[in-house]
């Protein structure tokens, strides 16, 4: 493995950490409660490392989005191929959708309320 392959795949690992934390500490205390220097002191690093991988707050908000909405995709996909028929299928979709929303606020907040940065379209 070549250096550069090493220093990617390392950089690919403290940005998973940066969004890992920030969705864990989003979690627990609310988005108001993740800022760049608590994110910094908790994965050990030093805010202009966390500024290395993301611009702000914003740009982390919206890649726990984008983790979130791979998570959904992921947890529909199963709800609905699971049921029999199209009345069990959009039944199956409620309530696997409202699951993900309760059992993940603080991304569900990241996805549909908080802005991310993400373009829709």
């Amino acid at each position: 493995m070549s250096v550069q392959e090493r220093k990617e795949r390392e950089r690919a690992g403290r940005e998973r950490l940066i969004v890992a934390t920030a969705r864990e500490l989003a979690e627990q205390q609310g988005w108001d409660a993740v800022t760049t220097r608590r994110l910094a002191e908790r994965i050990e690093y030093s805010q202009p490392v966390l500024y290395s991988h993301f611009r702000g707050k914003r740009e982390i908000i919206g890649a726990v989005a984008l983790e979130g909405a791979a998570e959904m995709a992921v947890a529909l996909r199963a709800a609905t191929s699971a049921a029999d028929g199209p009345r069990a299928r959009v039944t199956a979709l409620a309530r696997a959708y409202l699951g993900f929303a309760e059992r993940n606020p603080a991304v569900y907040d990241a996805m549909f309320r908080l802005d991310g940065g993400l373009a829709f379209a």
